[in-house]
């Protein structure tokens, strides 16, 4: 039939509110990950830490498990700020893992196809198009980081009872505070590399590069000018002085940990140094049009 013959007519269906435009391109964002068997695969195995640490609450809170399973816990051995905070930092870095494998994959395929120039053709702006998949990492982060432990918590506190959670109820903000916050810092870092390199391979490799080669040249600047400022280039270490402040660690309790080189508003000034680069960076690359010079 010519194309002349056709009668066209206006889409007349229900429209997505303005407002929540964005989760168009989360929910894809989801669907085109969890396609990936390798990826739902170690999205499971995320949740293997929660599990063994639920069983490890309920053993240390059940006297009757504990003489089934003839097995004693020494004082040595206790549920406390130390012991949740070394369960929001294995789900933080198993987080780490999987924005490395997601990031690059949701962005980068977008800028080297040109389809960004699409996207913003659209009823879409540039803080919904980021918010769409920056959601998705949220989301994923979210839910296997400070949420499960945030669960603990609170199983640890039914079971312990006489008001433990009242009375520890400062450390679910440490654990929800210090969880979001390494969220937006690997969010942000990972999306502004992703929209530079539009070789995923690449903008992976620039993620571990960044978090594991960069405190070794902290380490040799160190050396060479006899100082410890060089350890603001070791992101995981100034967010491990962060995180042990949240969990109201004192100068007696971090003695020896190598905590107090640098001081603290520093570690802040870095991380969040860090977050402002990422997002002036988004703003540069991200546009509706792109000129190529030849």
């Amino acid at each position: 039939m010519a194309v002349y013959k056709r009668t066209y007519k206006a889409y007349a269906g229900r429209l997505t509110p303005e407002w929540s435009r964005f989760t168009v391109l989360s929910r894809y964002g989801f669907a085109s990950l969890f396609d990936s068997r390798p990826f739902t695969a170690y999205a499971i195995l995320c949740c293997v830490p929660f599990l063994l640490g639920a069983v490890v609450i309920y053993v240390m809170n059940t006297p009757s498990v504990q003489a089934l399973l003839n097995v004693q816990f020494g004082e040595q051995f206790l549920i406390d700020r130390r012991w949740f905070m070394i369960m929001l930092v294995i789900q933080a870095w198993m987080g780490f893992v999987l924005t490395a494998w997601a990031a690059p994959g949701m962005i980068t395929k977008d800028f080297a196809n040109h389809a960004v120039q699409l996207y913003l053709s659209r009823p879409l702006s540039r803080t919904e198009y980021l918010l769409g998949k920056a959601s998705v990492l949220v989301t994923l982060l979210s839910a296997i980081t400070w949420i499960p432990t945030l669960l603990l918590f609170f199983l640890h506190g039914s079971l312990r009872g006489n008001g433990w959670i009242w009375k520890n109820l400062w450390l679910a903000g440490a654990i929800v505070v210090g969880g979001l916050f390494w969220i937006a810092v690997i969010t942000l870092y990972s999306m502004a590399l992703a929209v530079w390199v539009k070789w995923r391979i690449a903008a992976t490799g620039l993620m571990f590069a960044t978090f594991f080669l960069l405190p070794g040249l902290g380490e040799a600047v160190d050396a060479i000018l006899r100082t410890h400022w060089g350890r603001l280039l070791n992101f995981p270490y100034v967010m491990s002085l962060v995180w042990s402040r949240l969990f109201r660690f004192t100068e007696i309790q971090r003695h020896g940990s190598q905590y107090d080189w640098i001081p603290l508003w520093a570690a802040w000034a870095t991380l969040l140094g860090m977050c402002a680069f990422s997002l002036w960076l988004l703003n540069r690359r991200l546009k509706a049009r792109e000129v190529e010079r030849g």
